[in-house]
Parts: structure tokens; sequence; C-alpha cells
């Protein structure tokens, strides 16, 4: 330890700290921008400056020396960090009316505290030149970039592709993809973590409220909404309710609110995944392989699979993703049970995942010529939604999914955290492969947030290898690791975002310091468990919606009409660019 005096106080300080590190650990704040612990990105945006021994310094590069004098909030500090926000703001388009992040822009909020104003305030004629919305998944709006180069840093350490860059476009730096790809035509896995590592509105999702709303103004179209497991774990985020908030009967309520006219659950879809990912599990048992076999409900992952182990696809499981599988069911079973035809349905999701508009929107994702999915919306789209309609969310009181997709057994809730996938199905799986209800059903050793978890489990007295990769980077580490070769396994589940869907890329922003303090994804990942604990169902092939419909409609799980509807097999990409 050493010891420096900080604005005026002596303190005892971690030597080689940083000085940005000292003043938090001493609740003195410093304003940043680029600043973003958990990827490693510092240095790029000059905001956080303080004086030091007499010199002005950024806080987040340099190191505390013992008897160093530190002051972070004289006169000379204030104009430099006015003068530096004025700098960026003459090329950020500062119109915050129509822009999604008013509420929780980071860089807004240093603009009020430091008055900063531009010298020449940027406003562009054609904006098109700025803006990329050439993805599926993703777009880029450059009026608003201020070359943080958080979504960098996120790319590298999170995705662990390095696709986002600095690149020069138009003899100007920007970021964006080398040779300034399609972010769908690159090595892109569309995860978002960019996204929501940005500080502004420079990457969002690519928009489907238009769509939604068009279809709940036609009188021709019987609209379903279904949400994923983790909306439920977070949108409350977005009405100042706290983390790890269970909002999902609110939920049910407010969808009500906006006139779709039927509300289900992609829990539901999930508990039919399961029925079919389980049931190939036992047959490629059966038959000896082809092992490992991996999950494919993460669209980022396939993507990965495709673009860097294309080799793999023939282990990846055939059962489509939830999402997918549901859509299927909603131009299939729904229409059969419902006498509504099935080109009248339109199927909107919630999805925590840019990905899933890009996955929704793949050419071969139709059934008897229809799109499975017609729009997904992600969990900011749905709050925007809500607070447009002057829906008073806290304030509603809890409402009920329709029955006949809208069940959920505790394992579906489950989905949507790291190793969510692989408990539920192994308590489907034992089930089938012994006949018998089990009663010990809790994998917790595929539970949390070890990058790579292995386990060993028994079905029918035989021992099977399993794992759980959390996030994509991890992927990348264990395919390097030869563990493959050193070690059979059997099942593999792969979600390319840190800690799954629970932190996905279309899930609420969260700003830096909250990143940093706020355990955020145990918070989130806790409702998903407490549901699945007092459920009164816990293994998706006891969910009775789900029986119903197998024995009304589709049969026995991975045969017959259910393998031809339910299951996709992932082809290699012929070409990149």
């Amino acid at each position: 330890m050493i010891t420096v005096v900080l604005d005026g106080k002596q303190i005892e300080a971690e030597e080689n700290a940083t000085i940005l590190q000292v003043a938090r650990d001493n609740d003195v704040y410093i304003p940043t921008l680029c600043y973003l612990k958990d990827c490693y990105n510092f240095g790029k945006c000059g905001i956080c400056l303080v004086e030091a021994n007499g010199r002005t310094i950024t806080a987040c590069t340099a190191k505390v020396k013992e008897g160093m004098i530190i002051n972070t909030k004289s006169d000379t500090v204030k104009e430099r960090i006015k003068k530096r926000m004025s700098k960026l703001l003459d090329s950020h388009e500062f119109k915050c009316g129509p822009c999604p992040r008013r509420e929780n822009c980071e860089f807004l909020k240093l603009v009020i505290q430091t008055k900063a104003r531009a010298s020449k305030p940027f406003l562009p004629k054609d904006k098109s030149e700025y803006i990329d919305t050439r993805s599926t998944a993703i777009m880029l709006d450059r009026t608003k970039c201020v070359l943080c180069g958080r979504c960098v840093a996120a790319c590298k350490t999170h995705s662990g592709t390095s696709v986002m860059k600095f690149i020069k476009k138009d003899g100007k730096r920007a970021v964006g993809i080398e040779n300034d790809l399609c972010f769908d035509k690159s090595n892109c896995l569309l995860c978002g973590q960019c996204v929501i590592a940005c500080p502004v509105a420079a990457l969002t999702e690519k928009p489907h409220i238009d769509r939604v709303k068009k279809a709940l103004a036609d009188p021709k179209k019987h609209v379903i909404v279904a949400m994923a497991p983790s909306i439920r774990t977070a949108i409350g985020e977005l009405f100042k309710m706290g983390f790890g908030k269970d909002v999902t009967g609110k939920l049910y309520t407010a969808l009500r609110m906006l006139n779709f006219d039927k509300i289900f659950d992609i829990n539901f879809g999930a508990d039919m995944t399961i029925m079919e990912e389980a049931t190939e599990l036992l047959e490629r048992i059966k038959n000896g392989g082809p092992f490992p076999m991996f999950t494919s409900c993460c669209p980022a992952w396939v993507r990965q699979a495709q673009n860097y182990y294309p080799e793999l696809l023939k282990n990846l499981s055939s059962a489509k993703s939830p999402q997918q599988i549901f859509g299927t069911a909603t131009k299939t079973y729904y229409p059969a049970i419902s006498g509504i035809e099935a080109k009248d349905v339109y199927t909107v999701t919630v999805m925590p995942c840019n990905d899933k508009k890009y996955e929704a929107d793949l050419p071969e994702m139709e059934v008897n010529g229809m799109r499975c999915i017609d729009a997904v919306i992600t969990t900011r789209e749905l709050a925007k939604m809500i607070k447009d309609a002057k829906i008073k969310f806290t304030s509603l009181e809890d409402g009920k999914a329709d029955p006949a997709m809208g069940e959920y057994s505790g394992a579906g809730a489950i989905f949507g955290t790291t190793g969510g996938v692989m408990e539920a199905a192994l308590r489907t799986a034992k089930d089938f492969s012994e006949n018998k209800e089990l009663k010990n059903i809790d994998y917790t050793e595929v539970r949390g947030f070890n990058g790579i978890k292995e386990a060993t489990v028994e079905l029918s007295g035989k021992s099977y290898n399993v794992a759980v990769i959390n996030g994509a980077a991890n992927l990348f580490k264990f395919m390097k690791s030869d563990k493959m070769k050193e070690k059979q396994y059997h099942f593999i589940e792969v979600m390319a975002c840190p800690g799954g869907c629970i932190n996905g890329g279309g899930q609420p922003h969260i700003n830096a310091m909250d990143r940093e303090l706020v355990d955020y994804k145990v918070l989130r990942a806790s409702v998903l468990y407490n549901q699945d604990k007092n459920l009164p169902r816990r293994k998706s092939h006891e969910n009775p919606a789900i029986l119903n419909m197998y024995g009304s409609y589709f049969g026995n799980p991975g045969q017959g009409l259910a393998h031809k509807l339910l299951h996709h097999n992932y082809a290699a990409k012929k070409s990149l660019v």
C-alpha cells in the first residue's frame, strides 16, 4: 500500500492501481465515457481528467504513486473536461427528442453535467451516408457515435471475434466491420454485445415495431405474441423497478392492453424444444452418435459454428430453437385448434436478442410457404411500445397467458440463463431413458457463470459427459484447448452471450458503473430459478398443454410430423461476402 492525497484527503491506496480505481474505491466521482471494466476498455475518450502533481492526465490510464497529490475538481480539470465534451459534440448529432437512448444515454448525462456545448453543431443534411441499415439485426448510426471504442472492446472480449473494429470510412476514423461489410455478410455473430456496450444510440437493434403496429391495425390479421424467458427478468429495469424483479403477470396484462389477440409464451416453445432435443439425444446415444450433440437454440452460436467451425454443424441438434419451433406451431397446430386460417395468423415474439431478428428472417425459416415468425421485438422495443401507449406498467395487475400455448414448466423458464437448456434437457432425457418420474432434478453443477462448466451425468446406469459453454469467447477457448480430443463429450450447450439470454443484446442497457458494481446477471437469473422452484411442474414433458399438443397433432416427439416440422439442419455458408 502507498499513501496519496485525493482531493485534500490523505488515503492509502494499492500500489499500481489506477487513479480512477482509487477514486472509486473512496467514493470520489470522476466522469468517464469510454471506460468499461468488464471489456478492459479505457484511454479512448479523454473525459476522466484529473490533476496529479500539477499535471492534467487521464485517471483511467495513470497509476498512483507514493505521495501523489490528486485533484479531481479543480477549475482546470472542469474546463478541460468541458472542452473535451464540446469537441465530441462537434461530431455528434445532438437531437435527443427522437433518440431511443434519451432516457439512459450516458453521453447526455455528461453533457448536462459539464454544461458543454458544440462549437459548431453537427447537423448532417443527408444522414443516409452515416447510417448502415443493411443488417437484419443491427443498425449502426455514425451520427451518434463518439468513438469511445466500447463496442470494439465488447466484441473482442465477449464474442471473441474482434470483427467490430476502428476502420477508415470516407477518410475518417469510424467503427464498423473491416471493408465496411454488412454485419450479416461478415463473421459477426450478431450477438449484440456491442449494442449493449454502446453508451449512446450509435448501435441499436433493427426495429420491427412498425411491422407489429401495422399487423395490429389490420382487421384481417390474428396477431399472436409470446415473450422469451428472460424478458420477464429485465424489462422492469426500464420502468425503474430495479434489478431482478419478476414482472411476468404485468407483461401479460400490458400485452393485452396493446391489443394482441392471443398472449402466449416462448417458455412453451422451450418445452417443445426440450421434447425434441431430449429425444434426439437419446436417439444419438442409442445409435452411437454423432457426439457431442450441441444445442442449437442460440442463433449467434449457430453463426459461430457456420463461420468458424462448419465441421461441427452435423453435431448441432436439429431441433428448432424455441422461437422457431413456437412459430412453426402457430402456423400449423394453432390454426388446427382455433379454426383460424394459417395465412391470417401473424406471430410476434419478444426477444432479449438482436440475432433472433436475423434468425426469423432466414429464407429457410418457413412452414407451408409462410414465415414461422413474422416480427421480433426486443425487450427495449416492447418497453417503448408500452410507454408510447401510456400504460402505467408498474401499477398493472397481474394477468395470465392464454392456455393453449401459454403454459410452461420450470424447465422452460430456465432456458434464459446459461446452463438452463442443459438442465432442462437432462431432466426430460433422464425420465425418458429410465421410464420413471425422478425426483432429484436439480443439476446444479451446470449452473453459474463460469466460462466452461463440465459434469458427468448418469442415464440408465451409464455415464455421459456434458459441458456448458458460457459465452462465444469461451467457445473459442474450449475449441483451442483440445478438450474434445482428450475427452468424449456427449452433450454441449453453447450460449454466445455471457450469462445467456438474460444478458442478450436486446436487453436493457446498463450504464458502465452499474455493470461494474451490480451483479445484474445473477439477479436476472434468480427470477428464472425462482419460477422453476415454485412452478407445479418442473419438467417439459409434464406440461399438460405440451402433452395435449403432441397427443392431438404432432404425434411422438422426434418422429413423423413432429420431426418433419420441428427440426432443421443448418448448412455451412456459401460465402461471407
